[in-house]
């Protein structure tokens, strides 16, 4: 854990960042692939990646891959424990799901089902689950069930309906199929499941109402499918919900220019995205307030060489020339990327986007970083250093610690100028793949100085 500290404080230093989320978000989110007779490969990958996103959208994720009936259970009481009258909640399943006599159950990974009529105390009834919602008495209750695939008992009987059973929701309640009642979806060829890969890229637009993202994916599945799948939704909601926050409208005017430091004001540069030119003795200084415990510190970053295709800062840290993670320090411990942890792709243009993976090498502690980063558009952000335009950039990184159960996720979002050189306001939060939140925090520019 110590070293996991380690890890996240570095993120931190290198300005990942993450949008501060509502409150009251909670999610259980069950991945099931490892069945004996009729395997999901792509479910628990699912189930990663949509805890990642969930994360990213403020979501506290309660997480079980390849759960028995036993862990089901007990997963689904403590998802009810946290869910509070002002709480949004989310229920997620990818796995097998089969219907029997009307209702609907979902199947554990060490079902051991040789007739159909034990599937009821075999298997988590989709009513206990709506159950639980209904007894906190929140608003707004999500169930998503990537769950209609085939009879995973086919060689010992025959299911007398196939998929899962249309259920009207309950008041304030949507719950989305992966394909209409009575059929069956696809796992998928690729790592995720035809459903939820739709599912994930839909819910990363931002400002997108929970209508708009199902419609986004039904006709995304639809035309996938050549028409075989067509996802499906039942509800009964009364208030909006999106999962991203809108962008915030930017301003139409420029403030003037103004010298640098606090309180100055900047205008905007010729071209918010092109890339960072350093100079030896480029620094800035910034503050950095944790949003767990209310403390703030202070770093300060200096550019002390430049050699071929690396900058080298005074406190250690190594980037490649446009300000990408290669080498970084914090306390004791030195940490390299390989390739670089990336932060821009430039020029940086609103609505272009790009994916990610590297390797983190924390003095022996391994750990695999995959995710994606998308440029949202221009805003004017106000910080101790003044006032200036940016854009606005979000991202999300996906770790996993080799060898060990450590894993997560990094959400950040960051607004990068290049007037200042270097991201000037940035938000970081880092949480455990079972939503431990280790690190949530904000950072400003207070002061800069560049050639």
């Amino acid at each position: 854990m110590r070293a996991l500290a380690a890890v996240l404080a570095l993120l931190a230093t290198f300005a990942f960042a993450q949008d501060a989320r509502p409150p009251g978000r909670v999610a259980l989110v069950i991945g099931n692939g490892a069945y004996k007779d009729a395997p999901l490969p792509n479910a628990p990958n699912d189930a990663a990646d949509m805890a990642g996103a969930l994360q990213a959208s403020g979501f506290t994720v309660i997480r079980r891959d390849n759960a028995s009936l036993r862990d089901m259970q007990l997963a689904l009481r403590e998802f009810g424990d946290r869910l509070g009258r002002g709480s949004v909640g989310l229920f997620y399943f990818a796995g097998h799901g089969v219907q029997v006599r009307g209702r609907n159950y979902l199947v554990p990974v060490d079902a051991d089902i040789a007739r159909e009529d034990e599937v009821s105390f075999s298997a988590l009834d989709l009513a206990a689950v709506l159950e639980k919602m209904d007894t906190a008495r929140n608003p707004l209750n999500l169930v998503i069930l990537d769950a209609c695939r085939n009879n995973p008992f086919a060689t010992r009987f025959q299911l007398a309906a196939p998929g899962l059973a249309q259920i009207d929701a309950p008041a304030g309640t949507l719950i989305a199929f992966a394909t209409a009642p009575g059929s069956v979806a696809a796992d998928g060829s690729g790592r995720n499941g035809l459903y939820t890969h739709h599912l994930l890229r839909e819910m990363a637009r931002p400002g997108a109402p929970i209508e708009e993202v199902f419609k986004g994916v039904r006709a995304g599945v639809r035309r996938d499918s050549a028409g075989k799948q067509v996802p499906w939704e039942s509800t009964s909601l009364e208030a909006g919900f999106a999962f991203r926050e809108a962008p915030r409208p930017a301003p139409k005017t420029v403030a003037a220019a103004a010298p640098a430091g606090r309180g100055a004001t900047r205008a905007a540069p010729a071209s918010l995205g092109a890339p960072p030119v350093f100079a030896r003795g480029d620094s800035w200084k910034y503050r950095a307030r944790n949003l767990l415990n209310g403390t703030e510190r202070s770093f300060s970053l200096r550019v002390r060489d430049i050699k071929g295709d690396q900058v080298f800062y005074d406190n250690g840290n190594v980037t490649d020339v446009v300000g990408n993670a290669i080498k970084g320090r914090s306390a004791d411990r030195a940490t390299t990327y390989t390739p670089a942890s990336i932060l821009y792709a430039f020029p940086l243009q609103a609505g272009s986007g790009w994916n990610f993976s590297f390797l983190q090498d924390s003095e022996g502690r391994l750990y695999d970083v995959e995710g994606s980063i998308k440029v949202i558009g221009e805003e004017e952000v106000e910080v101790p250093a003044g006032r200036m335009r940016a854009l606005r950039i979000e991202r999300v990184a996906r770790w996993r610690e080799r060898g060990k159960e450590n894993a997560g996720v990094n959400t950040m979002t960051y607004w990068y100028s290049s007037a200042a050189k270097r991201a000037v306001a940035f938000d970081n939060r880092n949480a455990s793949s079972r939503g431990k939140v280790f690190v949530n925090e904000r950072v400003e520019l207070e002061a800069y100085d560049v050639r």
